[in-house]
């Protein structure tokens, strides 16, 4: 599977490639922040795009919300320490396939690769 990674903090966007690539997935791209992603994203076809909530300039709920404006068929995988329904559910709505809590184990990561 082609992964696409959005965090913004390098140490974790390093642990969540180093997961990926342990799984036997190839990560294609990596962005730390809104722009960078869209700006990315309009050139790949990944399978998988591990995303982030919390970005420097743009939340991962607006990525979300501008990749589905770009009609990607990427499955998107939210990355977020936060836990509120409500949240969760407009991430649902704009179009994640998954939420995965951080901190997560390897384990955690596959069950969700899988699921999408």
């Amino acid at each position: 599977m082609k992964v696409f990674i959005v965090e913004d903090n390098s140490l974790t966007r390093f642990t969540i490639k180093t997961a990926v690539e342990k799984l036997g997935h190839a990560v294609v791209g990596e962005a730390e922040s809104f722009s960078e992603a869209v700006s990315k994203l309009r050139d790949m076809n990944p399978d998988a795009m591990l995303l982030d909530v919390i970005l420097p300039d743009k939340s991962g709920l607006e990525v979300l919300k501008e990749f589905k404006k770009m009609d990607h068929k990427t499955k998107v995988i939210v990355v977020t320490a936060l836990e509120q329904d409500s949240l969760d559910d407009e991430l649902m709505r704009e179009g994640a396939s998954f939420i995965l809590r951080k901190p997560f184990s390897v384990d955690e990561l596959e069950k969700a690769l899988s699921k999408i």
